[in-house]
């Protein structure tokens, strides 16, 4: 799973990559990114093992609710959480 977390401590901001070009499913992506237990806590912005680069930029970003979490009620189940290209 790759989660990277954007904010300050103990502030729930974060990023799930869910998917990348072939790859559906956190746990594929990780595996195929050979990520493991020893990444947690990495440091993005000094780490020399994994990094984020610019890319190309995005012409357009689409958005739908998230998938599967009912259980959450309104207004979250509603809510345009959930992002592509």
């Amino acid at each position: 799973m790759l989660n990277i977390v954007t904010g300050k401590v103990n502030d729930a901001s974060a990023v799930l990559i869910r998917g990348v070009q072939g790859i559906s499913g956190p746990g594929r992506v990780g595996k195929a990114l050979q990520l493991d237990k020893s990444f947690n806590g990495e440091d993005l912005f000094i780490s020399e093992r994994i990094w984020i680069e610019d890319g190309q930029k995005v012409e357009k970003i689409s958005t739908s609710p998230r998938i599967g979490i009912d259980y959450a009620g309104e207004p979250w189940i509603s809510k345009p959480w959930r992002f592509w290209m």
